[in-house]
């Protein structure tokens, strides 16, 4: 992401948080507990184990999470856990961002949400068409004068009613 150690503006974190960090800071921010253990906050926030460490160094850089100095044992072997609580930063970035724990509308969908528009445009503007083209063949076979005709017209009609209402 950032190659140098400059702190990004709050706008600038918000536009780059991403998804993963934004569950990251959403999980801290709505747990229960205080603090989190690496394991719990990876799990809780469905964040792929190899990715982990990346997203909270940068969190830790842009000072919206930090690692607190006391360790947990988590009880599956191995070293004791990093803990992981929000700062003062990190509560006033969510707090001024009103948004940021939600994911933004990304273009990808609101392209696809344009494009399934103009179609409905579209189909509506074809069934219009076709509706058009059925009145003026109705209009054209109603007004032949053999009584055969005229029943099946008052027929089709009938239907048509039956299903439209």
């Amino acid at each position: 992401m950032d190659s140098d150690n400059s702190t990004p503006t709050p706008e600038e974190m918000r536009d780059k948080l991403g998804d993963q960090r934004r569950k990251m800071l959403a999980t801290l921010n709505r747990a229960d507990e205080a603090t989190l253990d690496t394991s719990t906050l990876r799990q809780r926030a469905d964040v792929p184990t190899g990715s982990i460490d990346h997203h909270l160094k940068l969190l830790t850089r842009w000072n919206l999470i930090e690692q607190q100095p006391d360790r947990t044992y988590t009880g599956q072997g191995g070293s004791r856990a990093r803990v992981w609580q929000l700062t003062d930063d990190g509560v006033a970035f969510i707090e001024d961002h009103d948004d940021v724990l939600s994911p933004p509308e990304t273009a990808q969908t609101a392209t696809r949400v344009t494009a399934l528009e103009n179609r409905i445009e579209d189909l509506e503007a074809e069934t219009r068409q076709r509706r058009q083209v059925i009145i003026d063949i109705l209009e054209v076979i109603s007004g032949a004068q053999d009584d055969e005709t005229q029943k099946q017209v008052q027929q089709i009609l009938a239907e048509a009613d039956t299903k439209l209402s």
